[in-house]
């Protein structure tokens, strides 16, 4: 049995720009037990069909912009007799699509840190959930990057995330409907380790995929909180379907 973590592209050019976190990150979330994970990136080069056998677990991450693409990545890894578990900031708002859509066995919505692991047992007890919920992780509990894993010289740039969630509320963003107003800031020694081991492997320029890339001011944070709780108070007044 191997564990697949995929990234969905339409198109492949053989060299990405900037890192996708998320896959390293989850390789790292994933058990040492079940060895290392076959981590394929699309933006590099498309999915070997082939490299899927029957009992193999593959977890596919999707924003809305690839979700197609990894739908149908799902549905021919269950034809192959994977089990597939999608999660990311599309799969998270919209769980059931993937279900009806992507061949999905499960969803994990939020963040994969911890919630990761249980999932992949699950599976090999026979016992997942169409569902789990993976939350917000606290910053001590945010993990590093497992980027031994990543080929050499694919990327233009790295990326490290120091911190996750955003107090605004922008409409063009998902950020704080999916990552929460609460930033989760991580340790600095934790960042400074993941910078170094990159600058070691070459690289010259370090992206900060932060939820929040420029300076929150503590009346932006203040303004933030009445808009959740007005949110909330429209939806009590709402009519119900029911009326």
């Amino acid at each position: 049995m191997k564990i697949h973590l995929i990234n969905p592209s339409d198109v492949s050019f053989g060299i990405g720009v900037i890192t996708p976190r998320w896959l390293y990150v989850l390789a790292e979330a994933t058990p040492r037990s079940f060895g290392d994970p076959v981590i394929v990136d699309e933006t590099l080069e498309l999915l070997e069909p082939d490299t899927i056998d029957a009992g193999d677990i593959v977890g596919i991450g999707i924003h809305t912009g690839n979700a197609l693409r990894g739908y149908q990545i799902g549905n021919l890894a269950r034809a192959r007799g994977a089990r597939v578990v999608f999660g990311g900031i599309h799969a998270t708002l919209f769980p059931d699509e993937a279900h009806q859509l992507g061949g999905a066995n499960a969803v994990v919505k939020g963040d994969g840190d911890l919630i990761w692991g249980k999932a992949i047992q699950d599976c090999v007890d026979g016992a997942l959930q169409p569902i789990y919920e993976g939350g917000r992780v606290e910053p001590e509990s945010l993990l590093p990057a497992r980027w031994d894993l990543m080929p050499p010289d694919r990327y233009m740039w790295a990326s490290v995330q120091t911190v996750r969630g955003c107090p605004k509320h922008c409409s063009f963003c998902s950020v704080w409907k999916t990552d929460g107003q609460r930033p989760r800031q991580r340790a600095s020694d934790g960042v400074i380790r993941e910078i170094v081991e990159l600058r070691r492997r070459g690289f010259r320029f370090i992206a900060l995929a932060d939820d929040n890339f420029y300076p929150v001011t503590l009346t932006r944070w203040r303004r933030a909180a009445p808009t959740k709780r007005s949110s909330r108070r429209s939806a009590r007044s709402a009519p119900s379907a029911s009326n």
